[in-house]
């Protein structure tokens, strides 16, 4: 008697159906194809050169101890060798792997050679790094400081046509008058000046304006760098520097060429606060300088006939004071070519004298006060002191004088006000110094 056998019937009905054996068909070519590539792509390597590695010490031990990367690792190039099957290894790029740099055995300033390791830089797998030539570099480390530095301009050839002034020249741009300098700490300890350089060699009617290039200079003042309009470094002899490692807020700048006009000019005095009948020609006074040279736009110079100093307040001027130090007032682009902080003046009150009054409340007259109101004096003036020609002096009294004050706009309240009693019966006198008065609206 024959047996079935229902394990083959269903096996026979599972490949009768189309998409069960469509299905089974692609896995079972992918199958043989995977073995056919394994059998014939044998374990091959593939070559990589011009290769550059990458550098990082953030959060390292590196980091932590304030040190810096001096070396420019990255202008090294390096051969890399991959090893796999020859399918994976044939597609491989550059862009599938990176080299990079262990600074594990850094602790402390000084040049390590480095090991230099291989990464992968995508999903692609089942590859290894047979060789990287060469297998290390030599990096340098050292404590990265920043130091600050004056630029002191300097343009070579630069001069001044007939009768004009060529001055010190100035950074143009004052936000550059200072340089700040970051590197490694043995290059930065040599530096001790920064200038700025530019051959001109023109004469010059005008003010102008040149590029200029920085240079670092040592103690004694020798060119240490010197940076170039193409972008170079160059050391003092001339030769090309590549392994400076510092970094400039600016290596070029603009530089300024003043061009002035000198002129010695009379130097005179000035006076507010004067009285009436009274002007500046009628006080005699002396100037420990009487005359000064002047410096600046020609325009500017051109225009002036004189140095006017500060004008001195009258009511300062008295028997007691006569003699002032005041600064010159100069106009805008313009300066003393000599350093003078103060002029001194002395006033001649010879032919003048004082005399000190009491005033009544009457001879203090009020004008712009609302119709509404009324004002009121506290207390009578004492103690005011008056200046002048003695004779108009001898003949003065109290009745003489009066103050006239200015009540425009006050409301019912109690003001201490500032006044200046003078004459309308006499000219040519003044209050010296100035009074107060308490006055009450109601």
């Amino acid at each position: 008697m024959r047996i079935k056998m229902p394990f083959k019937l269903k096996i026979s009905r599972i490949f009768s159906n189309k998409k069960f054996v469509i299905v089974f068909s692609l896995v079972l070519s992918f199958a043989i194809w995977i073995s056919v590539m394994v059998n014939q792509n044998p374990i091959s390597d593939k070559k990589f050169t011009d290769v550059t590695a990458t550098i990082s010490i953030e959060n390292t031990v590196v980091s932590q101890l304030g040190l810096g990367v001096v070396t420019d690792v990255s202008t090294k190039n390096f051969t890399v060798t991959l090893s796999g099957p020859n399918y994976i290894v044939s597609s491989l790029s550059k862009n599938d792997f990176y080299l990079s740099v262990d600074v594990s055995d850094v602790t402390s300033a000084g040049t390590y050679a480095l090991q230099v390791h291989g990464n992968r830089n995508s999903s692609v797998t089942g590859y290894t790094f047979k060789s990287i030539t060469p297998s290390t570099v030599n990096v340098r480390f050292d404590y990265m400081d920043t130091k600050e530095f004056t630029i002191k301009p300097k343009l070579v050839g630069a001069s001044a046509a007939d009768g004009l002034v060529a001055e010190d020249p100035v950074v143009t741009n004052t936000d550059q008058s200072t340089l700040t300098v970051k590197g490694p700490r043995a290059t930065i300890d040599k530096i001790f000046y920064a200038e700025s350089y530019a051959e001109v060699n023109e004469t010059l009617s005008a003010t102008a304006t040149f590029d200029s290039y920085v240079i670092l200079k040592d103690k004694d003042g020798e060119v240490l760098y010197r940076f170039t309009p193409e972008g170079s470094v160059v050391d003092g002899e001339g030769r090309l520097v590549t392994d400076s490692y510092l970094t400039l807020s600016f290596k070029s700048l603009k530089v300024t060429q003043p061009i002035s006009k000198k002129a010695t000019l009379p130097v005179v005095a000035a006076f507010t606060n004067m009285p009436e009948g009274m002007n500046e020609d009628d006080i005699d006074y002396s100037i420990d300088i009487s005359e000064v040279t002047v410096i600046g736009t020609p325009d500017v110079v051109d225009s002036m006939e004189e140095v006017i100093l500060a004008p001195i307040d009258l009511t300062r001027v008295s028997r007691s004071s006569n003699v002032f130090e005041v600064s010159a007032a100069l106009k805008d682009g313009v300066k003393l070519a000599e350093k003078i902080e103060f002029f001194t003046v002395t006033v001649d009150l010879s032919d003048y004298s004082e005399r000190t009054f009491n005033l009544s409340k009457d001879q203090v007259k009020y004008k712009g006060l609302d119709s509404k109101y009324a004002a009121s004096l506290d207390k009578s003036i004492k103690n005011v002191t008056i200046c002048g020609k003695k004779d108009v002096i001898e003949h003065l009294s109290s009745s003489d004088l009066y103050t006239l004050v200015d009540l425009s706009d006050k409301t019912p309240g109690k003001y201490t006000l500032e006044v200046v009693f003078t004459s309308d019966l006499y000219s040519g006198i003044w209050q010296v110094g100035k009074s107060t008065i308490d006055v009450t609206i109601k």
